[in-house]
Parts: C-alpha cells; sequence; structure tokens
C-alpha cells in the first residue's frame, strides 16, 4: 500500500466541468496556509483516499500560494483514479498531495512554440500565460477532438490571437511534419509539447533534425520501447555504505526497499522522476520516459536497471 510520507493532506474546495470529459479540482490547505510554490511545467503527486496515486500537472495560478488546480481526464479504460474522481470525489474531501516537481521548466528561449493536445493543454496553460506575461514571442497549437472536448475555454480566449485550436470544428487540421518542417528556418525557436503519446511520438518524429535542444516533451504515459531481458546485478549505494542485490524478477527500486534503502516512488513506470538518483560509476539502463541522452547520469529505479553487473549510485 504507498505511503503518505512526504505528502499534505489538502481539501478538495471545488470540483468544475471544463468539458465533457474533463473535471478540475481546486485544493486547499485546511487551516489556510500557504502552500509550495511551484512554476509552469511542475506537477504534484495525488493520493485519494483509496490509495491510489497518480501525477497530475499543476494548471492553475503559480502566482496563488494558498491553491493549487490540477485537472482530471476520464479515462476509458482506467486504472482506477480517474473515474474515482469523475463518479466519487465530492468537494470538502480530502486528498494527500506531494511537492511540486518540476522536470519540464520553460527555459529561456527566443521564441517558444507550445504543442497541446487533449489532457496535455494542463502544463502549457501556465507557460502560456507566463510567456504572456513576460511579452514574450510566442504561439500555441492546441489540438481537441471536438468543440465539446475544449477545456479552459474562456482562459484560452483571453489569450487571443496566440492561440489556434485545432478540430473537428476549427480547420485546419495540425499539420505537424508541415509545421516543425525546415529547422534551419526556425532558429531560436524552443518547442515544448505534451499529450498522447501518439501525438508527442509524432512531434519526435517530426523534429528529428532539429538542434539538440529544441524540444521539451512532457509525457503522461511510458514511451515503448524495445528492452533487453532482465539480468541480476548489484547496485552499490556510495552514501549508505550499502550493497544490494537486484535479481532479475525485481526492480532495483523494490530491491532497494527490502534492504532498508529509503527512496521515494510514485509512478512506477519511469514517467513521473521522483525516485531520480545519480550514478556515479557503472552504466546506466535507461528504460524511462524522461532520458533524452543515454549517456546521462541520472536513473530512475523504478524501471531502469545496469548494463554492467554493478552500478553504483550516490544515495
Amino acid at each position: 500500500m504507498p505511503s503518505r510520507k512526504g505528502l499534505r493532506p489538502l481539501v478538495v474546495t471545488r470540483i468544475r466541468p471544463e468539458s465533457s470529459d474533463i473535471l478540475s479540482l481546486e485544493l486547499e490547505h485546511p487551516g489556510g496556509e500557504p502552500l509550495p510554490p511551484w512554476e509552469p511545467g511542475a506537477h504534484v503527486d495525488v493520493q485519494l483516499i483509496t490509495r491510489q496515486q497518480r501525477q497530475y500537472s499543476l494548471c492553475g495560478d503559480p502566482g496563488d500560494r494558498f491553491r493549487y488546480r490540477i485537472a482530471v481526464l476520464r479515462e476509458e479504460p482506467s486504472r482506477g483514479a480517474s473515474l474515482y474522481i469523475h463518479g466519487h470525489l465530492r468537494e470538502g474531501r480530502t486528498v494527500y498531495v506531494g511537492e511540486p516537481r518540476n522536470l519540464f521548466p520553460l527555459l529561456p528561449a527566443e521564441r517558444y512554440l507550445l504543442l497541446a493536445a487533449g489532457i496535455g493543454i494542463t502544463p502549457l496553460l501556465p507557460m502560456a500565460r507566463e510567456l504572456e506575461r513576460r511579452g514574450a514571442e510566442w504561439s500555441l497549437r492546441y489540438a481537441v477532438r471536438g468543440a465539446e472536448r475544449l477545456p479552459f475555454r474562456s482562459e484560452l480566449e483571453e489569450l487571443g490571437d496566440h492561440i489556434t485550436l485545432h478540430s473537428r470544428d476549427h480547420a485546419p487540421r495540425l499539420d505537424l511534419p508541415a509545421l516543425l518542417a525546415h529547422p534551419t528556418l526556425q532558429p531560436g525557436l524552443a518547442v515544448y509539447v505534451c499529450g498522447p503519446a501518439r501525438f508527442t511520438d509524432a512531434v519526435e518524429e517530426a523534429m528529428r533534425e532539429w538542434p539538440p535542444g529544441s524540444l521539451h516533451l512532457e509525457r503522461f504515459e511510458p514511451k515503448a520501447g524495445i528492452v533487453r531481458p532482465n539480468e541480476p546485478f548489484s547496485v552499490v549505494c556510495a552514501r549508505s555504505e550499502k550493497t544490494v542485490e537486484v535479481p532479475a524478477e525485481l526492480t532495483m527500486l523494490k530491491a532497494l526497499e527490502i534492504a532498508g534503502v529509503e527512496l521515494p516512488g510514485s509512478c512506477l513506470r519511469g514517467v513521473c522522476g521522483a525516485c531520480a538518483v545519480t550514478v556515479v560509476a557503472g552504466h546506466a539502463e535507461h528504460r524511462d520516459s524522461l532520458t533524452s541522452d543515454e549517456a546521462s547520469s541520472t536513473v530512475y529505479p523504478c524501471v531502469s536497471r545496469s548494463l554492467t553487473p554493478e552500478l553504483t549510485i550516490d544515495l
């Protein structure tokens, strides 16, 4: 059963339908205390009374220190959390929320292109408002299936001509290969992307020839890939001076937990970044959906393994 260590109880103060299949939730401290600060791109772990735990992007106002807002898509099939939230969660109930984490920060650039599909608008909406506040050069392309599935309509309309909507009701269709062709003609452009796997995969494919660092991407689901068969290995914890054997049938995170080495875990799918540790010796096999450089010294033990018989981590 997931632990509530590091999570704070927050009260659901407002539940609002944003579209035919998306609800937004506003969360506040029961005593009215300020909440930890966050910046556009951040997400939080949310654990329900049922002990189901998921990660949701913060999509409210970072300047509001007393209220978090998240949005939840009704998924079918669902792993359970979205059906519970849409069918059973009520205002006044308590949920348990972790510290904001930002693996999708808004970095300095000359110009910005934000690309969203479906629920992927959630981390990009605060980015859009921040870029508008800065007076930056930016635009947002948003793909939805139809007008009835468009969330945050009034907030998007307030951003005016920066927004281009693509749906059955708003032509033209979003042509990613055409939009992202000729990277040499778009110097200084940073592309921020969030949405379903098919959408993010299509953007990655269209941007294969772009300069490194141009694409900034957040996934809600693990990236599909081919991995080697699991092999046993040893993980050496440099600071705690422990060596833990990781058998083929266990993840590194689980083996560390059994050995009494404390390390947070949340999504357990290599998506949220909660369990990140630094490799100081050996070579990791990156099986996560966050790493873009195979030489990265950051590893996510919930899914990743080792290419060498021994892997030393800074833990």
